[in-house]
């Protein structure tokens, strides 16, 4: 029984009415791809959801994973469903045909995503590390390499796994210690211990690749001396055959959420492994992956709070509480604090869906287009938005996953309800793949400061270029309204921001992060708004629906534009400078 619901009513009018999926029709690897393709996809996903992935959902939280005989079991079903996951060739849809993949748009394959997510969180871990290390290779490694796993990745022969963090180096990959010495054939000899590996096993898939920052012996320090490496689990060793590769999981996490998904510690020991890319540029090649790790943590942010949203909803018109003594009890939704919750989940879930379908489509330009320039704007376009939705969604995610709960009152806190879940599992969202903090600052130094503007410049010209072709509906005038004062304000707190940046004021830009990349997620909220409710200008539920959210956001958050702007203009030396002895004092 499923208890998700995938919401491609609202996917197929982003896809084709909001985002304009013509533009990718335009270019030649998609001039196939129609409204009915779109609608098929999304069907068979909605049905994959709810159907394989979703039953098993609770159950796999109730058991979790173990490690057993120093292997790592699954819950039951886990193995099967990643089966028919591969079988129906869902690992592949947005990787080239020549590797075994269906070459489809990622914003098609992001859109599918969100409903693998929503459906079951833990299971939808897995596939992503596959698709991402297939990427990587893709783009960085020899032709041996590619022919070898990627292939097998597709099938769902090979899994990947992710393999950063060290006991001493987290976010701090700079003090990485594992160490890689070269071998005559060209190979290398790993040793280290590293931690927090999402599915660094499992006991359904014939290999694993691991794809593993690591030192070379003399290489600088800091990230500028770290290589990138592929281990795989199992290495062929003539004559003596296949063998156990020197990797062992020494521990399964025991965890607040996301229990079905071990996280793991790994163990190398003289383990073989072979070089990705050049030497001392590892961190640069990994970034490969950090376009679709970060895209589809947005992605479970969205999925998150739109699952526990639609849950909320569905209670909230069944539960009868309130009235008059006298009277028959009303749907606790016709409660004005709950009908207020309900719209507030709404309005920041169905915005940030959008925005975050928006940059997936942009990395299908970039990766695209047959003109230089265009790709070259797309991705410079989707390298802002991808800090913004990362960290904005997976906050929502956790925040509306919160207000269900809220809603659904004393049953949400108790486990039967399924909600409670949603909470646990998503919280990790904005820790994992760079943690909120970091996107923050990353998007003030690397993306606002670097770069002088320059891609600020295009967000907001994308943003005025829609204030412009709507300014004729006056029905749009309180949303347009509140796109223009988020404009406003972005610009005039980034020019300050760019300013702190030409005197070097490191400190007050750190502070101000955080409410810069919420003040600019805000904004592209607002504009997703504006851009939605212009296209829902029909009288079916979905349009109606869409330009009464769109009047609640205008009327009821936009106050939060100057919230945000005052955040980010915070100065380092306006925080109080206590000594560890005041910190201490009175806790």
């Amino acid at each position: 029984m499923t208890t998700y619901f995938a919401p491609t009513q609202d996917l197929e009018f982003l896809l084709n009415e909001v985002l304009e999926l013509n533009r990718l029709r335009a270019l030649a690897p998609f001039a196939g791809l129609d409204a009915s393709i779109v609608k098929s996809i999304l069907a068979e996903g909605a049905r994959f959801s709810q159907n394989v992935m979703s039953p098993i959902n609770e159950s796999g939280d109730r058991l979790g994973s173990s490690l057993v005989d120093g292997n790592v079991r699954y819950p039951p079903g886990f193995a099967d469903a990643f089966a028919r996951y591969a079988n129906d060739g869902w690992l592949g849809m947005d990787l080239p045909e020549r590797v075994g993949g269906q070459g489809l748009p990622r914003v098609l394959q992001a859109a599918f995503a969100e409903m693998t997510n929503g459906a079951n969180l833990a299971f939808s871990m897995l596939p992503v590390t596959i698709r991402a290390a297939a990427r990587l290779l893709l783009a960085h490694s020899d032709a041996s390499l590619v022919k070898q796993f990627v292939p097998a990745m597709v099938k769902g022969d090979c899994a990947a796994t992710i393999v950063i963090s060290e006991p001493q180096a987290g976010s701090d990959v700079g003090r990485i210690g594992a160490l890689a010495v070269p071998r005559e054939d060209g190979t290398y000899r790993l040793n280290g211990t590293k931690c927090f590996i999402s599915n660094a096993d499992n006991d359904f898939s014939q290999q694993i690749a691991h794809i593993v920052l690591a030192r070379t012996p003399g290489a600088a320090t800091g990230t500028r001396g770290l290589s990138l490496f592929l281990l795989p689990k199992y290495v062929d060793d003539p004559p003596a055959g296949r063998r156990r590769n020197g990797v062992q999981v020494l521990r399964v996490e025991q965890k607040m959420g996301l229990k079905a998904s071990p996280t793991c510690v790994l163990e190398f020991t003289d383990a073989h492994a072979m070089r990705i890319g050049n030497e001392g540029r590892g961190l640069n090649a990994m970034f490969e992956m950090v376009n679709t790790m970060r895209l589809e943590v947005a992605i479970q942010g969205v999925a998150i709070g739109a699952a526990a949203m639609g849950r909320a909803i569905r209670y909230s018109l069944e539960r009868l509480q309130g009235g008059a003594a006298e009277s028959a009890p009303k749907p606790i939704i016709r409660h004005p604090d709950v009908e207020r919750m309900l719209l507030t989940m709404r309005a920041r879930t169905e915005a940030v869906r959008a925005l975050t379908l928006e940059a997936a489509l942009q990395l299908d330009l970039a990766e695209h287009d047959s003109d230089d320039s265009k790709r070259a704007r797309a991705l410079g376009y989707a390298q802002w938005l991808l800090p913004i939705c990362k960290a904005y969604a997976s906050d929502l995610g956790f925040e509306t996953a919160s207000s269900a709960l809220q809603v659904f009152g004393g049953y949400g806190y108790i486990v039967e309800s399924g909600i409670e879940q949603y909470v646990r599992d998503v919280r990790v969202a904005s820790i994992y793949e760079g943690t909120n903090g970091i996107q923050a600052i990353d998007l003030v130094m690397r993306k606002l400061i670097a770069d002088r503007g320059e891609r600020l410049a295009d967000y907001l010209f994308r943003m005025r270029a829609d204030v412009q072709a709507t300014a004729g509906d006056p029905a749009l005038a309180a949303i347009r309204s509140t796109v223009v004062q988020s404009i406003a304000a972005l610009e005039r707190v980034s020019n300050v921001l760019l300013e702190r940046g030409t005197c070097k004021q490191s400190a007050a830009l750190e502070t101000g992060a955080a409410g810069y990349l919420k003040l600019a997620g805000f904004a592209g909220s607002a504009w997703m708004w504006l851009r939605m409710s212009s296209k829902a200008q029909g009288d079916s539920p979905l349009h109606r629906t869409k330009r009464a959210t769109a009047q609640f956001f205008a009327s009821t958050l936009s106050p939060e534009t100057e919230l945000h702007a005052a955040q980010a203009l915070a100065r380092h030396s306006d925080t109080p400078n206590l000594n560890d002895e005041q910190w201490l004092a009175g806790i």
